[in-house]
């Protein structure tokens, strides 16, 4: 009985926000209550049925004894999820699809200098990885590298156990990653072949920035941006896109089962079990199981009182330079200070898991302002005029959805470090690639408004 009601609460936390998006979103399929719908799905919904079924794939029955321990993670993350939902419905103000999809693509069709982007792009993406090679100490690329790059995510580990990522470095593949995104915008709006090619010969390139980097999400967030920067420009999912998104899907997923091979070292035909495994065996997406070990493990003692949330204050200083440098995700204190295993990495502490690692239930309340927050965000970076003033939709795949996916999966103050130096460069390359227009309004009597490049 009890494992009815979980998978029945895992049912609304998953419905719920989908509704929502389609109700209310300002984008269709890819708005936060559809990003929110997806995470649950794959981190709530299909955990619960698969642990109902095959219990030895729950992660948290390594840690939690407590009889009741996983009713009382599940209504945790209930409720925070329906104060997101609550968070979201109440910023909610009235707005007009068309006229995004419409200010957008005017944006999109002016993105000038595509030869010097595409270039730019992948000279920056390969110097990085060149970079990222020789700090690992390598010269070149083969079968060993990639299994070292996916193995091990961390080196120079101190005696706390905590060692550098080079996220620093890896910030610059935002720059290869918003090139993807502008020309594949430009190449929706004007349709022109030759974009399309650059654009997906910069999507494979992305493909081996995920092997370098080691990190499954990558692909992931490839696919977000793809299908996020279609529907902000009014795409319609049609047989030949289903299609393609079907094959381009089974190429990703093709990538992401290679990744677990080279992880865990697993044969060809275990590999696709392997990778199952470790999505519904694992702390990913907007995970069941790291609510069940918070609410089991953390005492009133352990509350951080919303420090967490300010740790992005010294996460700039590099590794380099501040060798003890603390973690500043908070995965890390989770996996150490609250379930005691003292091996290396993190395990994904999750929005929920971090907000109940500050203020205990009382976490809830941050899902609230979670899906505030993600409401004014969409509607601000979708809008018309930030559209054709300043072409803030491109940052809503390439910032705002990660935004999103950290402060579901992972923790606050690891995306803020990161996201300020890629806006940086983003902000940069819309000033050199990206033809922005004023608006005049005209006064009273006068025929209409127009766009004039500003």
């Amino acid at each position: 009985m009890e494992t009815v009601l979980i998978v029945l609460l895992g049912c609304v936390c998953t419905l719920l926000p989908c509704w929502m998006g389609q109700a209310y979103g300002v984008v269709r399929l890819v708005s936060p209550m559809h990003l929110l719908s997806y995470f649950c799905f794959f981190g709530f919904l299909l955990k619960v049925v698969v642990y109902a079924f095959a219990p030895q794939f729950a992660f948290y029955r390594r840690f939690v004894d407590n009889p009741w321990g996983d009713q009382l993670g599940a209504i945790y993350l209930s409720l925070f999820i329906l104060m997101m939902c609550l968070g979201y419905r109440v910023a909610c103000k009235s707005s007009c699809r068309a006229d995004s999809v419409a200010a957008a693509r005017t944006v999109a069709g002016g993105i000038g200098r595509q030869g010097l982007l595409f270039v730019s792009a992948l000279m920056v993406a390969l110097a990085t990885i060149i970079v990222i090679l020789r700090a690992r100490g390598v010269a070149g690329l083969d079968l060993g590298v990639l299994t070292g790059l996916n193995t091990a995510k961390q080196i120079n580990v101190n005696a706390a156990g905590v060692g550098a990522t080079l996220a620093g470095i890896k910030t610059f593949f935002i720059v290869p990653k918003f090139a993807f995104v502008l020309l594949l915008a430009n190449g929706i709006a004007t349709g022109r072949r030759s974009t399309m090619v650059q654009t997906a010969t910069l999507g494979a390139l992305l493909v081996l920035i995920a092997l370098v980097s080691g990190d499954r999400f990558e692909l992931v967030e490839l696919m977000v941006f793809a299908l996020a920067t279609h529907m902000i420009l009014g795409g319609q999912i049609v047989w030949r896109t289903g299609i393609l998104a079907v094959f381009c899907i089974a190429i990703l997923a093709g990538f992401s089962a290679y990744m677990t091979q080279l992880r865990l070292g697993t044969s060809d035909a275990t590999t696709g079990q392997a990778l199952i495994a470790q999505i519904v065996g694992s702390t990913y997406f907007l995970d069941i199981n790291a609510a069940i070990m918070v609410t089991d493990r953390v005492t009133p003692a352990m509350f951080l009182l919303g420090e967490s949330y300010t740790w992005w204050t010294f996460g700039w200083v590099p590794r380099a330079v501040w060798i003890d440098k603390p973690a500043i995700d908070l995965g890390v204190f989770f996996k150490r200070e609250v379930m005691q295993v003292y091996t290396g990495g993190a395990f994904n502490v999750t929005g929920p898991g971090e907000a109940f690692i500050n203020f205990g239930w009382v976490g809830v309340a941050v899902g609230f302002a979670l899906g505030w927050f993600y409401r004014v965000g969409e509607a601000v970076l979708l809008s018309p005029f930030g559209a054709i003033r300043y072409g803030a939709f491109l940052l809503y795949p390439t910032l705002f959805y990660p935004f999103i996916q950290a402060t579901l999966q992972s923790s606050f103050s690891a995306f803020i470090v990161g996201a300020a130096a890629q806006l940086v460069l983003i902000m940069m390359m819309i000033a050199v690639f990206v033809t922005r227009y004023a608006v005049w309004t005209p006064r009273v009597g006068s025929e209409r408004s127009h766009l004039y490049v500003a």
